[in-house]
């Protein structure tokens, strides 16, 4: 099985924004029952906008594919929780259809390998099947090599999120 990263496209954005309902509806699973993730009345999820990371200097969006088919996105961008880091996870998203196959783990390493520098995956606390991915994928990166901890993230309003931070 084949998984790449392929920069995404201005022309692109509508195809990841649509995604976008995918990545909340998979979220909803775990942070659901909080009173700001109630199922809309339109019986559609919505996603934040993602055109700021699509229009960004610092930011980077990628598709990432299995063998040249749509699997998922990765969007990294330089807003962490602390003025030194260098690259942080913004968004990320792998289809239902290629989970626990290692797409994501595969994807996520090779953003890593891309972006040399001090970085930051945060997550959401109650996403717990968020949190497990991201604490076994990066241990197995760093090979042990990272810090976690629950931060308040400042240009989210000081939401708390769990950080997990490392160097490559």
């Amino acid at each position: 099985m084949k998984v790449d990263l392929q920069k995404a496209t201005m022309e692109q954005l509508p195809v990841m924004q649509r995604m976008g309902s995918y990545y909340v509806y998979d979220m909803s699973e775990y942070v659901g029952s909080e009173p700001a993730w109630r199922f809309p009345e339109t019986g559609e999820y919505e996603c934040v906008e993602f055109r700021p990371y699509f229009e960004g200097l610092k930011s980077h969006p990628f598709f990432v594919r299995v063998n040249g088919e749509l699997a998922g996105f990765a969007i990294i961008d330089d807003q962490g929780s602390a003025p030194e880091i260098d690259h942080n996870m913004a968004q990320f998203f792998v289809h239902r259809k290629f989970k626990g196959l290692g797409v994501g783990s595969r994807a996520a390493h090779e953003c890593f390998q891309r972006f040399a520098g001090f970085w930051e995956v945060r997550v959401i606390p109650q996403n717990l099947g968020a949190y497990c991915f991201w604490k076994r994928t990066i241990r197995d990166f760093t090979e042990g090599d990272f810090e976690e901890n629950r931060c308040s993230v400042p240009h989210l309003d000081g939401f708390m999120q769990d950080s997990f931070r490392f160097r490559t």
